[in-house]
């Protein structure tokens, strides 16, 4: 039987932050549904109680939680502060199962030199912030060179249109995939709001004088949105009090702010909060549209496989997959709005093609088979 080991960096620090968590969930539920043996490895950066809003036992109950929930219990090692302790599978079977696996899958997490995972023959990185990825490999050392294989949801990296240098590194495109049994259709036309989860702040990078930033920028842009399309949009947002001027702005244009950590926390209620959405609407980060990355979101892949429409901000990717009828892009509020209108109009015309699209293009079968494939197994 094929082994294979998903690695990830931190996630276990962070257990409010469930779309985070719900991208190597879906490698380690997608993998085992082709039959895999399939491992799930974390590294936990040290935990201070002083500076750090949990302590070390409530994140490792949080996430051996999850992992009773969704059947990894024996599949699992969360390696604390560069392995001074070990939650979940001890270091020593940690080690047997190492010596035996095939491929490691490291999810955009540093690997140091002397992680015994880089004893793993077949490495591939998985790009999930295309753009930022390729600037961070020019101006620091995040050791994605440790890797042979690489995958990014970036449809256009490498391309002429791409505007950052890969640095000789060739990146093989794949789309975000969804576990499509995990999330089912939820067709229910009494939803009423747009809705997307969402952080204001986070990733931002400077290339060549060129700023390269957040959602922020994207969602000021787009203030007047709620407004002019009479649409309620809901945003379980993460935004820091320091932005208080910012949500003042976004209260005062009709948009509707939920505390992501209570609505979307957790990876049930992360998926219910999808499900009992009308439609998703949601902007890109500047990064990803300035880049031309082609980026799509793995959240988005949920919506629609929950049959909810997708109206999202175009990065460059349409000519990867079909738009307009239940994925649709847009770059100006006026699009946006007419998107709006277009989903409203035809609601369950344009719910059955969402599910339609990802059935077709976001079934985890097909994209984690073409990862094995592409590797040799």
């Amino acid at each position: 039987m094929t082994r294979v080991i998903v690695a990830t960096r931190n996630i276990s620090a962070k257990p409010e932050f469930a779309g985070s968590t719900w991208v190597p969930l879906q490698y380690w539920l997608g993998l085992q549904k082709l039959g895999v043996d399939v491992y799930w490895v974390d590294r936990l950066y040290e935990i201070d109680p002083l500076r750090h809003a949990h302590s070390l036992g409530y994140l490792m109950e949080r996430f051996s939680h999850t992992a009773r929930i969704f059947g990894f219990s024996e599949h699992y090692c969360v390696v604390y502060n560069g392995g001074e302790r070990h939650f979940g599978m001890s270091k020593e079977q940690l080690a047997h199962v190492i010596g035996e696996t095939d491929l490691l899958i490291n999810i955009s997490g540093f690997l140091p030199p002397a992680s015994p995972l880089l004893s793993i023959s077949r490495r591939a990185y998985i790009d999930v912030d295309p753009g930022y990825t390729q600037i961070w490999v020019q101006q620091a050392d995040v050791a994605v060179e440790r890797h042979n294989y690489f995958f990014t949801v970036g449809q256009n990296v490498g391309r002429t249109d791409f505007t950052i240098p890969t640095g000789g590194i060739v990146w093989e495109p794949i789309l975000p995939f969804v576990v499509l049994d995990q999330w089912p259709a939820c067709v229910e036309e009494r939803c009423r709001r747009f809705s997307t989860i969402a952080d204001w702040r986070a990733q931002m990078a400077m290339f060549d004088g060129e700023y390269y930033g957040t959602k922020r920028e994207q969602f000021v842009r787009l203030l007047r949105l709620p407004l002019e399309a009479k649409q309620k949009i809901e945003l379980a947002l993460c935004i820091g009090w320091g932005d208080h001027e910012d949500l003042g702005l976004l209260f005062a244009h009709d948009w509707i702010v939920r505390d992501p950590y209570h609505y979307a926390g957790d990876p049930q209620s992360y998926r219910e909060f999808i499900q009992y959405s009308r439609a998703e609407f949601s902007v890109a980060k500047s990064g990803y549209i300035k880049s031309n990355s082609g980026w799509f979101s793995d959240r988005t892949a949920c919506y629609l496989a929950s049959g909810k429409p997708a109206l999202v901000q175009s990065t460059g990717f349409e000519w990867r997959l079909p738009t307009g009828k239940g994925l649709l892009t847009f770059s100006t509020v006026e699009e946006a709005v007419a998107g709006i209108n277009s989903i409203n109009k035809d609601y369950l015309a344009h719910c059955h093609a969402a599910r339609q699209i990802a059935e077709e293009h976001f079934d985890s079968d097909v994209v984690l088979g073409f990862i094995l494939q592409t590797v040799g197994l």
